[in-house]
């Protein structure tokens, strides 16, 4: 069984994104799904003053954690259109410390808002940048007027299946 590591690139304590992600894991069907929760993860901002022998503890657990899995996806707020200093930073400590540390494994990005623009814009930087870490970027999904489309723990409406289909595409790619 293929292994999956999803997790939510915010640090707020009700995160939007931490309820996408708990909502989506539920759809992945014949995967071992791992939940990642990093929202407690205090790491420095990364200075090239700290390479090469500062590395907090939590990259280097993740890092191994990436190893172990077979495919990731990803949930990321918007701040101000693009990646929101937190999960940046933790990216940015990932590509000073192992190269490609997504090994060309599949990726699907995920985003949301309360707003119309679901967070698109940043999804677009995100499918950008990744692959420079190695992630197969197979698919986006933008869940716009998060409040009005997810409620009692799942999304509703007409926003439902395009999930489906991204998480689809997603294991196919998985899987094949």
């Amino acid at each position: 069984m293929k292994k999956v590591l999803i997790f939510a690139g915010s640090n707020h304590s009700k995160s939007i994104h931490h309820s996408l992600i708990t909502f989506t894991s539920s759809l992945l069907q014949n995967a071992e799904v791992t939940l990642l929760d990093i929202r407690d993860w205090e790491i420095p901002i990364y200075s090239i003053d700290m390479d090469p022998d500062q590395t907090p503890p939590q990259i280097n657990t993740l890092i191994e954690t990436i190893q172990r899995h077979d495919g990731f996806i990803l949930a990321s707020p918007e701040h101000n259109g693009g990646t929101p200093a937190f999960l940046k930073n933790i990216l940015d400590w990932l590509s000073r410390r192992s190269k490609a540390v997504f090994k060309d494994k599949p990726m699907l990005l995920l985003s949301t808002s309360p707003g119309k623009g679901g967070g698109a814009t940043n999804l677009g930087f995100l499918a950008n940048t990744l692959p420079y870490q190695g992630a197969k970027i197979i698919s986006k999904y933008s869940l716009p007027s998060f409040h009005e489309a997810y409620q009692n723990g799942t999304i509703v409406g007409p926003s439902l299946a395009p999930l489906k289909e991204n998480v689809t595409q997603f294991l196919d790619a998985l899987n094949a």
